[in-house]
Formats: C-alpha cells, sequence, structure tokens
C-alpha cells in the first residue's frame, strides 16, 4: 500500500484488499499452492476471530473481501494484524508447497519462477504492499463480490465463475464450502 495512503480500522467496515506474489509470479498456477492458502485462511480466522466476506486466488495474487471483525466483539482487529498473519504464514507454507513441487518436477513451470527457486537467500513470496479499501455498503459489498468472482472469467482461466474452485462464487452460489465457507449471511449493517 503506497505510504501516503492509511488504512481506516472501523468498526463494521469491510475491507477489499488485494496483495500480489514477488515480482507478480504465478506461484498460484499450481493448485496445491491455492489450496494451501486457503486452508491458512481458515487457520487466520480461527486465530483472529476475523470473518471472511469473499475472496478469489488467481495465478499472482489474491483478493479477500474481510471482515476483521469477531462476532461478538465491536472492536475490529486491526486490518494490518489480518495482513501481517495471513501474509506471514502462508508465505511461509506456500513456499513449502512449491518446494513439494520443485522436488518431484524439478521445475515449477516457468523460467522465472524456475530462477526464484534456484536462488540464493530468503526467497520471498508475497510483495510487501497491496492494496486496501474499506466497504461500508451492502451495495458496495456486493459489487466488490460480483468483481472478484468474474475476475477468473475475465482472465481466461475458466468460462464461469462456477468453474473456479478458489473463490468464494462456488459458496454463495452453489453451497459448496468444501475449500472454505464464508461467514457472511447478506444482513448488514455488519458488526
Amino acid at each position: 500500500m503506497p505510504s501516503r495512503l492509511s488504512r481506516h480500522n472501523e468498526s463494521g467496515h469491510v475491507h477489499l484488499t488485494t496483495f500480489c506474489c514477488y515480482r507478480r509470479l504465478q506461484f498460484f498456477r499450481h493448485a496445491s499452492v491455492r489450496d494451501t492458502f486457503v486452508e491458512i485462511m481458515a487457520v487466520i480466522r480461527s486465530r483472529l476471530g476475523i470473518r471472511w466476506i469473499g475472496y478469489v486466488v488467481m495465478p499472482e495474487h489474491v483478493h479477500l473481501l474481510v471482515l476483521p471483525q469477531a462476532t461478538d466483539s465491536s472492536h475490529p482487529v486491526p486490518i494490518s494484524t489480518v495482513l501481517n498473519e495471513l501474509k506471514g504464514l502462508s508465505g511461509k507454507m506456500c513456499k513449502e508447497a512449491l518446494r513439494v513441487i520443485w522436488r518431484k518436477r524439478k521445475t515449477l513451470g516457468t523460467l522465472p519462477r524456475d530462477e526464484w527457486a534456484l536462488g540464493d537467500g530468503v526467497r520471498q513470496f508475497w510483495k510487501p504492499r497491496g492494496h486496501d479499501f474499506n466497504v461500508t455498503s451492502e451495495r458496495k459489498v456486493i459489487e466488490k463480490l460480483k468483481y472478484i468472482h468474474v475476475n477468473p472469467v475475465r482472465r481466461g482461466l475458466v468460462d464461469a465463475p462456477e468453474d473456479w474452485a478458489w473463490s468464494s462464487y462456488r459458496f454463495y452460489e452453489l453451497g459448496d464450502s468444501s475449500k472454505i465457507s464464508m461467514d457472511w449471511d447478506g444482513a448488514f449493517p455488519m458488526g
């Protein structure tokens, strides 16, 4: 997030946050890495008591709609805490998922990803910053959900949103919680 912007931790505000893989490398081209990220979302929800409203995992970035506030609390968890915890643990675990792929195949599928895997020193998984936007109305929550749900279609990854398993679309439209359930019942305001 550019330094001139600030995050607003307001009770009942949903945050649309977007962050990218290091150098926009498509680490999430591998289903096992996407699965790992979604598993970490569940861990972070449990650890911090936050509520996931929507998500999509794309090849090189993630969009999340999150209410960083427990059901029984009027105080939000700072969004910076949510992002630090999520990016820290998911970066570690997703790198491990990439190591498993590397050990089996001796490639991550492209020269830039292979150069990253063979590089010296610490290998970053995430770009340091991202974008954060407060969503303060039901209309905007629905607008942002639609936006993130059609992202795989716009990118040509699938023909229809329901064909992309790493999105909250399948939960809302098909009742499929096999990857992760969402925490929004459609009521607004949230809090």
